[in-house]
C-alpha cells in the first residue's frame, strides 16, 4: 500500500472521528439524558425535562444508538413523557399553549405505536389535553375510545368523570347524571366517587329546583300583580335567611332587584342582600346595597334609618391602620362562592371558584379565585382526604403562573400545609414529607432577600413544617437537657455557662418552630444570668413571631387561633400595647365586648396617644350601647388624629 492510499485512508478516517459524534449515536448518552429527564420530571421541572427528553430523542435517533435496553418503542415513550411535560405545565399555568404542544408530540407517535400500554396512554391524554383547550366534542369521542378499546384502564373513573362533566356543561343533564351514577357504581372506591355523588345531588337537586322554579313561573302568570310575586319572594328569603340558607335566600333577593325593580318590596330585597354582605364581612359591597336601598324609596324617615345602617359598615374593627383587609372581586359568582364560605360548604364554594377560572376575568380576580378555591378544597381534604390533590394542584398553579401576586407567599404555606397533612393520612408515603421540603426550600429560595414581616411570618410557619417533614424522614433521638461532665483533659477549652447554652438552645428551638421550647430556654437562662442580653434578644425574637403570627391569623379570620397568639405575645412583654388592640380588635369580631373594652383599655394607659386603640373603644362602647362612652372615646381618637376617618363616622353615627 502506498503513501497516497495510506493518506486517503488516513484522512477518512480522521474526517469520521470528527463527524462521529453528530452521525453516531451513543447508548449511554441516551440513558443518561433520559434519566436526567426522568428525575426533573419527578422533582416537577417540566421545562428543563422537556429539554433533556429532547436531548435523549435527538440522540437516540443517530446511527448505531441502542435504545431497546430502555425501552423496545423508545421514540413513543419520549414522546408521551415530552406529552406529559406539556400536560402538567399547561395544569400549572392555565396556559393552553402547553396542551397544543402536548397534542403535537401525541400525534407524532400515536398512530404508529404498536405497544397496548403506550395506544391506552396516549389515547387517555389526547383526550385529557382536548378537553382542556375545550374541544368538548372531540375530548369526549376520545374519551369513548378508551372506554371501548381499554375498559379495565385506570384512567376509566376519570374518563367517566370527565365525559358527565362535558354533558353537564354542554345541558346534557340526563346523559352527566347517567355518567356520574355509573362511575359511582363501578368504581365505588375511587378518589372521585365523592364528588361524583355530590354532583348526582345537585343534578337531582338541580331537577327539583327546575321543577319548583316552573311551579313558580306558574304561579306568576297567575298572579294579577307583580308586587303579589314580590312579596311572596320576600317572604321566603326571609324565612330561608332565619333558617341560615344563606346562599338561597340571597337567590330570592336578587330576584326581587332584577324583576321587580320598581315593586315597593325592592328596598328590602337591596336591604337583605346588604345585610348578608355585612355578616360576611364584605363592607363595600354592603355599602353599595344600602346605596341602592336608599335610592328606592322617598320616605325620609325610611332613608334615615338606611342611611345609618350604611354608616355601620365603617364601624369595623381597625387594629392598624397600615393594614387593610383585602377588597372583594365582585360578581353574582364569587358573592355565592363567599356565601358558601360563610356556611362552611367548602366543596360546593371550590366549585363555583372554578366555574369563575373558567371565565374571562381580570389577572387579580382570577389570583384571589384560584387561592379561594385552593382554600376551600383544603378545608373539605380535612372531611375528606380523597381530596388532597386538589389544593396541591390549585395551589401549584399560583405559585408557578403568578409568582408575583399578593397571593403568592400565601399560596406556597398552604401548598406546603396540603402536602404535610396529606403526608399524615398516608402514614408510610415518603414522598409527601419529600414535596414538603421541596416546596419550603423553593419559597426560602424565592424570598430570601424579602424582609416584608408578613412573608417572614409565612416562611416561619413553614419552616416548622420542613422541620417536622425531615424529621418523619430521618427521626432524630428527642434533645436532653442532661449536661455532660467534662473531659480530665485540661487542653480542653472551659464549659460555656448554662444559660449562654440555655440560649443556644433557646435558637435551636425558634428555628424549629417549637416557641414553647424556646420560651422556656429564655426563662432558663434569664433565671440564671437575668442581665444577659442575648436572652432578651432571643425573648424579643420569640415575641415577635407570635405577634406576627397573630396578625397573620387575624387576617385569615382564624380568630381563636390569633387570641392564643396575642396572649403569648402579652405572656412576654404585658407593655406591648399593639398586640392588646390586635386582641381587642378579635373580641370585638367574636362580639366579646367586654373582654374588648378591658384589653382596649389596657392599651390605652400603656399609649394614651394610641389613636386606633381609642377607636376599638368606642365600636365596643358603641356596640354594647353605651353611646356617651363610645363618643369620649371617639372624640380621643380624633384629637390626636384630626384627620382619623373611621372614628368621626362613629361619631356622625351616634349623632343620627
Amino acid at each position: 500500500m502506498n503513501n497516497r492510499t495510506l493518506g486517503i485512508i488516513g484522512g477518512v478516517a480522521l474526517v469520521l472521528a470528527i463527524l462521529a459524534p453528530f452521525v453516531l449515536g451513543n447508548a449511554n448518552k441516551v440513558k443518561k439524558f433520559f434519566e436526567e429527564a426522568e428525575m426533573l420530571y419527578e422533582r416537577e421541572d417540566y421545562e428543563i425535562a422537556i429539554t433533556k427528553y429532547t436531548k435523549a430523542l435527538q440522540e437516540s435517533e443517530k446511527i448505531g444508538a441502542k435504545t431497546e435496553a430502555i425501552d423496545t418503542d423508545f421514540t413513543t415513550l419520549v414522546n408521551l413523557k415530552i406529552a406529559w411535560c406539556y400536560y402538567k405545565l399547561a395544569e400549572n399555568t392555565s396556559d393552553v399553549r402547553h396542551n397544543q404542544q402536548a397534542l403535537v408530540h401525541i400525534k407524532k407517535v400515536a398512530s404508529d405505536t404498536q405497544v397496548a400500554k403506550y395506544q391506552e396512554e396516549l389515547t387517555y391524554l389526547w383526550a385529557e389535553n382536548l378537553y382542556a383547550i375545550e374541544e368538548h366534542n372531540q375530548a369526549k369521542f376520545k374519551f369513548a375510545q378508551l372506554i371501548e378499546k381499554f375498559p379495565k384502564s385506570q384512567w376509566i373513573p376519570k374518563t367517566l368523570y370527565r365525559v358527565a362533566e362535558i354533558n353537564y356543561q354542554q345541558e346534557n343533564y340526563d346523559a352527566a347524571l347517567a355518567k356520574f351514577q355509573e362511575l359511582v357504581e363501578r368504581f365505588p372506591h375511587s378518589e372521585l366517587t365523592g364528588e361524583a355523588e355530590r354532583r348526582i345531588s345537585e343534578l337531582t337537586g338541580e331537577a327539583e329546583r327546575n321543577e319548583r322554579n316552573d311551579e313558580d313561573r306558574q304561579r306568576e302568570s297567575e298572579s294579577p300583580e307583580p308586587d303579589d310575586r314580590a312579596k311572596q319572594l320576600l317572604k321566603k328569603a326571609s324565612d330561608l335567611q332565619e333558617q341560615g340558607k344563606i346562599h338561597d335566600a340571597y337567590e330570592r333577593y336578587t330576584q326581587i332587584t332584577k324583576q321587580y325593580p320598581k315593586s315597593e318590596y325592592v328596598t328590602d330585597a337591596y336591604v337583605g342582600k346588604a345585610e348578608i354582605h355585612l355578616e360576611a364581612k364584605d363592607y363595600a359591597t354592603a355599602r353599595k346595597y344600602y346605596e341602592e336601598a336608599m335610592y328606592s324609596i322617598t320616605d325620609g324617615d325610611r332613608k334615615e334609618k338606611l342611611y345609618r345602617a350604611y354608616h355601620r359598615t365603617y364601624l369595623v374593627p381597625n387594629p392598624d391602620r397600615n393594614r387593610r383587609r383585602p377588597k372583594e372581586p365582585i360578581g353574582e359568582l364569587f358573592v355565592k362562592a363567599r356565601l358558601l364560605r360563610l356556611e362552611r360548604q367548602w366543596l360546593k364554594a371550590a366549585e363555583v371558584y372554578e366555574k369563575l377560572l373558567n371565565r374571562n376575568l381580570s389577572v387579580d380576580d382570577r389570583v384571589y379565585g384560584l387561592y379561594w378555591c385552593g382554600r376551600c378544597y383544603y378545608e373539605a381534604a380535612q372531611m375528606d382526604s380523597t381530596l388532597f390533590s386538589k389544593p396541591v394542584e390549585v395551589f401549584k398553579k399560583i405559585t408557578t403562573g403568578y409568582e408575583n401576586s399578593r397571593y403568592d407567599i400565601n399560596a406556597y404555606y398552604y401548598l406546603t400545609l396540603a402536602y404535610s397533612d396529606w403526608a399524615e393520612e398516608l402514614s408510610g408515603d415518603l414522598s409527601k414529607h419529600q414535596s414538603v421540603i421541596h416546596v419550603v426550600e423553593k419559597a426560602n429560595a424565592k424570598y430570601v432577600d424579602n424582609h416584608d414581616p408578613t412573608v417572614r411570618e409565612w416562611l416561619s410557619r413553614m419552616q416548622e413544617l420542613s422541620n417536622r417533614a425531615a424529621q418523619e424522614l430521618s427521626p432524630d433521638p428527642e434533645p436532653d437537657d442532661i449536661e455532660l461532665e467534662p473531659d480530665d483533659d485540661t487542653d480542653d477549652p472551659e464549659p460555656e455557662p448554662d444559660y449562654e447554652r440555655f440560649v443556644n438552645q433557646g435558637h435551636e428551638y425558634l428555628n424549629k418552630g417549637d416557641l414553647e421550647a424556646a420560651v422556656k430556654k429564655v426563662k432558663q437562662a434569664l433565671s440564671r444570668n437575668p442581665n444577659y442580653t442575648p436572652a432578651d434578644e432571643l425573648k424579643l425574637k420569640i415575641k415577635e413571631r407570635y405577634y406576627r403570627s397573630g396578625w397573620v391569623l387575624f387576617g385569615e379570620e382564624q380568630y381563636e387561633k390569633a387570641i392564643e397568639e396575642f396572649k403569648k405575645t402579652i405572656a412576654l412583654d404585658s407593655e406591648f400595647k399593639e398586640a392588646y388592640c390586635y386582641l381587642g380588635a378579635v373580641y370585638i369580631e367574636q362580639e366579646k365586648y367586654t373582654k374588648a373594652i378591658e384589653v382596649l383599655r389596657k392599651a390605652i394607659d400603656i399609649d394614651e396617644q394610641f389613636e386606633e386603640a381609642y377607636f376599638n373603644l368606642a365600636l365596643a362602647y358603641l356596640k354594647r350601647g353605651h353611646f356617651k362612652e363610645a363618643r369620649e372615646a371617639a372624640e380621643a381618637a380624633l384629637r390626636i388624629d384630626p384627620n382619623y376617618e373611621p372614628p368621626r363616622r362613629l361619631i356622625e353615627f351616634i349623632a343620627d
